[in-house]
């Protein structure tokens, strides 16, 4: 059953990549949400409905968990919770702010939930073209090819990806210390402005690490189950695996995600 959870999760991601494309070379409906650096778009509804109806094709009885509370008006269906016993958690433009400058990173990001837990998930990387997904149990897969967790064990061979948090005060703050921390032993540190994307680099070997902070479910569901299924490590801050109550995370491969979790724990203990 989670393997064709893994289909429609994948066809719902390029159901939603569809929209986006659509919308890409006329960015409209754009304002602030929480913050003024926290923005969505007429495209972030829009692809968030284009992934609701695909999946409820499918699924006559899911429920959904989705980042932008007008799909539910504009599709009629009822809001489901991270309690339920199976959810579907929804990030239909992960990346707005990129999506609206037209930097070309930005994802559909979709997972299965149950009991809390994801097992199934896809995240499609629209510039790009590229589908990463994962079934629990049947490992994490790139366009056809399976993948395997590899990468540098030790912060001074790594390449970080990490990103910034909406909140400019405090938060960012805390994310200055981490990113000094961080940069100083690490051959670099990227930021594409999708933690999706991002937990898929992961998966993928492209960065050997990411951490950030003030994240949502919506934002790692997916990109988790990759990780995990492809022999990487998840985990918060304290160490402990993720679950929906997760804002904080560290993604690596096991060696290098000890050293990380250690670093970090210097800097929030100071």
């Amino acid at each position: 059953m989670t393997a064709s959870l893994r289909d429609i999760a994948e066809y719902a991601a390029r159901a939603g990549a569809e929209v986006l494309r659509a919308h890409a070379p006329r960015v409209t409906g754009v304002r602030a949400k929480s913050g003024g650096a926290d923005l969505v778009s007429a495209a972030d509804v829009a692809a968030g409905v284009a992934v609701v109806r695909s999946i409820a094709e499918a699924v006559k009885s899911a429920r959904f968990v989705v980042e932008e509370p007008e799909v539910f008006d504009l599709t009629g269906i009822v809001p489901g919770t991270l309690r339920d016993d199976e959810v579907w958690v929804v990030d239909p433009l992960d990346g707005t702010t990129s999506f609206v400058h037209g930097y070309p990173c930005y994802s559909v990001s979709v997972a299965c939930l149950r009991d809390g837990a994801p097992v199934a998930g896809a995240v499609y990387n629209v510039p790009a073209d590229e589908m990463v997904s994962a079934a629990a149990g049947h490992g994490a897969w790139r366009d056809g090819t399976r993948l395997t967790c590899r990468g540098a064990h030790a912060l001074a061979e790594a390449l970080l990806a990490t990103g910034f948090p909406y909140d400019r005060g405090a938060g960012l703050d805390r994310q200055l210390r981490l990113l000094e921390r961080l940069l100083r032993p690490a051959h670099d540190i990227r930021r594409d402005g999708s933690a999706a994307i991002d937990l898929c680099h992961v998966a993928t070997g492209r960065v050997d690490g990411f951490w950030e902070t003030s994240l949502q479910p919506w934002d790692m569901a997916a990109g988790v189950l990759i990780v995990t299924e492809a022999g990487g490590a998840v985990t918060d801050f304290n160490g402990d695996p993720w679950s929906v109550t997760t804002r904080d995370v560290i993604a690596a491969n096991p060696t290098l995600h000890a050293a990380l979790l250690a670093a970090i724990a210097e800097v929030e203990g100071s």
